[in-house]
């Protein structure tokens, strides 16, 4: 399990996209909670597997960025 708190300060910044320049003004607090798993198959090869999720709690001047996240996979060792 993991719980993060997320926040963007507002910088005053800009980035470039092609010629034309895009501002970076957004401030926001974000909460993010994931959790995983892993399963141990043979000695040396275990499956993982993880998911999350990501919520705003105030600011979004950008608009709202909820999300989920996930991954899996194998990890084999010798």
């Amino acid at each position: 399990m993991l719980a993060n708190v997320w926040r963007d300060w507002r910088a005053n910044a800009t980035t470039m996209f092609g010629a034309d320049p895009v501002l970076l003004l957004q401030q926001a607090t974000r909460l993010e909670f994931a959790g995983g798993l892993s399963a141990k198959i043979l000695p040396g090869l275990s499956l993982y597997a993880q998911a999350g999720y990501l919520v705003a709690v105030s600011g979004t001047d950008g608009g709202r960025r909820d999300g989920f996240k996930g991954d899996f996979g194998v990890h084999y060792t010798w």
